[in-house]
């Protein structure tokens, strides 16, 4: 496993990672989409989804919408200790150790707590240097376990009933 890469190259691939984070927790999809590859892998079959290749940004987003976009549901995406490797030259893989909360509230003011759940696991990510920058070109999470009702919480409360 070959982890030679230069600290510019691995200080761009960390805000790639932070990017993707905060995109995910501020709901900025225009945000996600520009750290993202022109075609993106996403493996959701972990958390009981699908796996999908070949996605452009625009699509991978509409998917992220779909599952965590509602604005009663709160998310953190903390991202910890990372395992490197350096795949080919301009092929980056990093499993990131994850824990994902979640939190849905009744409304909009979000003064009320409906339901929570978070996620332990790791998430594979594969970053790509496209034209001189790096970018997401792959995203597999596994989910090790979870506390109270991740998959509740996700599912917003009209496809609960």
């Amino acid at each position: 496993m070959s982890v030679d890469i230069s600290i510019s190259d691995y200080l761009s691939i960390r805000n790639v990672a932070f990017e993707w984070a905060e995109s995910y927790d501020t709901k900025d999809w225009g945000r996600l989409k520009e750290c993202l590859a022109p075609s993106v892998r996403l493996d959701f079959r972990s958390l009981r989804g699908a796996y999908h290749e070949n996605l452009n940004p625009e699509e991978y987003s509409k998917i992220l919408i779909g599952m965590i976009g509602d604005k009663r549901l709160k998310t953190q995406h903390f991202l910890g200790a990372g395992q490197w490797e350096l795949q080919k030259d301009g092929l980056v893989r990093v499993a990131w150790q994850i824990r994902a909360a979640h939190q849905r509230y009744a409304d909009e003011t979000l003064a009320e707590v409906i339901n929570h759940g978070h996620g332990h696991g790791v998430t594979t990510h594969w970053y790509q240097k496209i034209d001189g920058v790096w970018k997401l070109e792959g995203v597999a999470p596994r989910l090790d376990f979870a506390e109270y009702d991740i998959f509740g919480t996700l599912a917003p409360p009209e496809a609960a009933n």
